[in-house]
């Protein structure tokens, strides 16, 4: 009677069992050396502070990245990260403007047998000196308050901040913005926003240009304040005393859109323009009036002044 298994399976068993066990004796207990590939190492810059006591800085690159082949213990570096990983170009004898080929040197905080390769083993490094430029702060609006409401001129707590960097990068920087936003709102906007770069067509420079690396601002925020009132319509309205009831009235404008706060909108009924000259009215036909307008209210259209013109009725 042949046995529960044929010979053959029994001895594939046996092997499989026996690799397994070989494979764990060489991967736990021997350990052998393996290389690993690291990539996307950023390059960092030491003794910046140096270079910039000599009146220079360094254009940083922030697509600058170092790969490296690594050999060693599998147990040791098998879990090795990028971010752990130091690739550096030392700028401490940097003493003058232009385009340099700098050694990287590399720090790693894991136990290696050594390093096998690295791309690329040089930075090329561009110096330029210190410059600094002031820029004033545009307030940009997009958006519109809420349907019935006007919004007064933007209030801004930095007029002008100070731009620091190399040279060649601060040139790049032509004026400094914040957008307001005014997102359909019906009351006072006091918000804190962000200052971006922009460049010479007026265009915002992308938060991750080389520019935001190599310049600094002593202001990256500022504060802006902004009155949103209720709007109103009301009519014009003048002092006709003495003309004759032979005559009617047309101004233009007859009714204005007005803004203020809302407790003064509540008693505005009407914006005066004083008394007509009758003598003037029918004789010339028409007069030009100032607006008579209230503290704290403001015109929308900006009209100031309404034309009184005199008609005999039929």
């Amino acid at each position: 009677m042949k046995g529960f298994f044929p010979k053959d399976s029994v001895l594939k068993i046996v092997s499989f069992i026996i690799a397994i066990i070989l494979w764990f004796y060489v991967i736990l207990v021997i350990d052998p050396s393996v290389d690993i590939v690291v990539k996307d190492i950023p390059l960092r810059y030491s003794n910046q502070d140096v270079l910039e006591e000599k009146g220079l800085s360094v254009v940083i690159d922030p697509d600058a990245t170092v790969e490296l082949k690594i050999r060693g213990s599998r147990k040791k570096i098998a879990n090795i990260e990028n971010k752990n990983i130091y690739a550096t170009v030392d700028l401490a004898n940097m003493n003058s403007v232009g385009t340099f080929n700098l050694p990287i040197s590399i720090s790693i905080p894991y136990e290696y047998e050594e390093i096998v390769s690295k791309k690329p083993n040089n930075a090329t490094v561009v110096i330029d000196e210190i410059s600094t430029a002031e820029r004033k702060v545009k307030i940009k609006t997009v958006g519109s308050v809420a349907n019935g409401y006007m919004a007064g001129t933007p209030v801004h707590s930095v007029e002008k901040v100070t731009l620091k960097g190399a040279k060649s990068m601060v040139e790049q920087v032509y004026g400094v913005e914040a957008i307001l936003d005014f997102d359909s709102r019906t009351g006072e906007i006091n918000d804190r926003e962000k200052l971006y770069f922009t460049d010479s067509n007026g265009k915002r420079i992308d938060a991750d240009d080389v520019v935001y690396q190599a310049v600094s601002v002593d202001v990256d925020t500022v504060e802006i304040n902004c009155p949103v009132m209720k709007l109103k319509t009301v009519p014009v309205t003048v002092d006709a005393t003495g003309l004759g009831e032979d005559y009617k009235l047309l101004l233009q404008p007859a009714n204005v859109t007005v803004f203020a706060e809302n407790e003064i909108l509540a008693e505005l009924s009407e914006i005066s323009a004083g008394a007509i000259d009758v003598d003037l009215l029918t004789t010339e036909g028409t007069q030009v009036l100032e607006l008579q307008i209230p503290d704290g209210v403001s015109m929308r259209d900006g009209i100031k002044k309404v034309t009184v013109k005199a008609e005999k009725r039929d």
